[in-house]
């Protein structure tokens, strides 16, 4: 009861933009990219800033952003950056079916979206795609018998850079400064310069000034605010409304293979609305939804809801096209398709992500199976080697229960429910354990006590880890659905570090950090590994100070 108390105050108090008398929280994103013109395929590198536009700093609320990519027919791509601070970065991949064209990328959070008035445009930045596999063409491309200017942006702030030439050797050399008296927090990109400009748009700068101008508030539609992470909603279908009233009050499960850290249990509750709150799921994944106490017949199952709201995305600015960058095109297409091919983890460091750790390895006694003799039987393991489990039969059936520690450290094996899984996969029927092939099963993982999932608690759980972390050859019931599922993006930067002399080198963007710090006085030097090719490379810093000033700060180098 207690415990149900605290989640409905907890619901309460994020749905609301603000405290009553306190300014309201009116979160606006901006998002850089490594640069502003790509061929179709391209990774596109971002790093969020969430602002609060009544103070002018980071927003420390929202935990994920929505990223929108669109043409001038409808949205074409999409992802999620989870957040920390105010903070967050990943990527996307552009469709290689993208015509050539103009594209208008932005964010925000569902809180920022849902303040009636909200213009997603406030900061949006236009990006020129080139189809190098295709002639096909968007709406507005416009061909040029002479090359466009380059739009002349303006350095912002105390960023000093320098970047050296790179004559011989196979490093580039960059050094930063912080020469004013706040902390910054950027993002940096090194990028091969080729001639083609790209479009004109809002830079931080203009994003700052454009949160300076917003109107007053009008209000904000009903919302809950995504305080912990990603709030994914989903609703029952494959029934009717008989059906779904038959529903009501049953628990949800939602998971993902892993060591359990992605699982969640909710409620139906009136239309057969479902909403997990998470603390956010992390890469494309694939998830198992379940709904406790069907039977193989099924009355009706889960179905997700697409979290992107499809906003509109104004007038594109037209592409103009020059015949002559056609030979810089086709390097950049065999930079794609190159990096495509010799994708490695050793171009890509991982950035610290906020994990939901529901199980904690210092409360785990592990069995790894290898250690003792196999047997053909699942249960003949409990009674041979693993105290901490038995079989009882209840109701004609099988259930696997889990010995519990007190807080005197005195066992027991309660009659309530304990929680199996395999993989991470909740598996409500005991009987698929535990007539599952023990040879399959690297490991298992036990914890001794009660957790609650959602309304529901278990005294106990236990998770069966095969070697291949797939659940191979079990089946589940009819009532379970596999989904496709985007989470949130990984956090890298593109720092190539580990790029060596057999790799075919064509990089167009040969360093990306979407999140450094500079303190006051501070000074970062930088290693950046060049590539095959000579030309002009541009350094690009884009960030906020503490205090919400912009930051945009750009050198160049040759390599030759």
């Amino acid at each position: 009861m207690k415990a149900t108390i605290l989640s409905l105050l907890f619901c309460l108090l994020v749905s609301l933009p603000a405290l009553p008398g306190a300014e309201p929280r009116r979160e606006r994103v901006y998002i850089s990219t490594d640069k502003e013109v790509y061929v179709a395929g391209d990774a596109v590198w971002l790093s969020a800033w969430c602002l609060d536009a009544s103070t002018g700093r980071l927003s420390d609320f929202s935990k994920i952003a929505y990223v929108e990519v669109h043409s001038p027919t409808g949205m074409v791509q999409t992802a999620k950056l989870a957040l920390e601070g105010g903070r967050g970065a990943g990527r996307l991949t552009l469709p290689t079916t993208l015509p050539t064209g103009n594209y208008r990328l932005f964010g925000y959070t569902r809180l920022g979206a849902s303040e009636e008035g909200f213009d997603p445009l406030t900061g949006a930045r236009t990006l020129s795609v080139f189809n190098t596999f295709s002639n096909e063409r968007a709406a507005g491309v416009e061909v040029v018998e002479q090359a466009p200017m380059t739009p002349a942006v303006p350095s912002t702030g105390t960023l000093q850079i320098e970047a050296g030439d790179a004559k011989t050797s196979s490093q580039a050399r960059i050094v930063l400064v912080n020469n004013g008296a706040e902390t910054v927090s950027f993002s940096l990109s090194v990028r091969h310069d080729d001639g083609i400009p790209g479009p004109a748009g809002a830079r931080i700068a203009d994003f700052v000034q454009g949160l300076r101008s917003l109107p007053a508030v009008r209000g904000f539609n009903h919302t809950t605010s995504e305080y912990e992470g990603e709030i994914i909603r989903g609703h029952v279908t494959g029934t009717d409304e008989a059906g779904r009233k038959a529903l009501l009050g049953k628990q949800v499960y939602l998971s993902s293979p892993g060591t359990g850290e992605n699982l969640y249990a909710e409620t139906i509750t009136e239309g057969g609305q479902v909403t997990f709150v998470t603390s956010n799921i992390y890469g494309d994944r694939e998830l198992f939804l379940e709904i406790e106490g069907l039977d193989n017949r099924g009355a009706g199952h889960l179905e997700l809801e697409s979290p992107f709201l499809n906003l509109a995305a104004g007038e594109i600015p037209s592409l103009q096209l020059y015949a002559g960058w056609a030979s810089a095109l086709e390097l950049r297409g065999l930079g794609m398709q190159v990096e495509k091919n010799f994708d490695a983890d050793t171009l890509y460091n991982h950035l610290p992500t906020n994990l939901h750790r529901i199980f904690d390895g210092r409360d785990r006694t592990r069995y790894v199976l290898d250690d003792y003799t196999r047997f053909p039987l699942m249960e003949e393991l409990f009674i041979e080697f693993i105290p901490e489990l038995r079989v009882r039969r209840v109701n004609d059936r099988r259930e696997l229960q889990v010995r519990i520690k007190n807080h005197q450290n005195g066992v027991y094996f309660p009659t309530s429910d304990a929680l199996v899984m395999l993989d991470g996969i909740p598996v409500l029927d005991h009987e698929k354990v535990l007539s599952y092939d023990p040879l399959l099963v690297q490991f298992i993982d036990i914890y001794e006590k009660a957790y609650f999932f959602g309304p529901k608690s278990y005294t106990g759980v236990v998770n069966f880890v095969t070697y291949k972390g797939t659940l191979p050859s079990m089946q589940f019931a009819d009532n379970v659905r596999i989904v496709d599922f985007q989470g949130c993006s990984l956090p890298l930067s593109y720092t190539c570090a580990g790029v060596d002399a057999r790799y075919p080198d064509f990089r167009q963007t040969i360093y990306w950090h979407p999140i450094l710090t500079l303190a006051p006085g501070e000074r970062l030097e930088i290693e950046c590994k060049t590539p095959l090719y000579d030309g002009r490379f541009d350094v690009v810093a884009e960030g906020l100070t503490r205090q919400g000033s912009a930051v945009f700060g750009q050198a160049s180098f040759e390599i030759r």
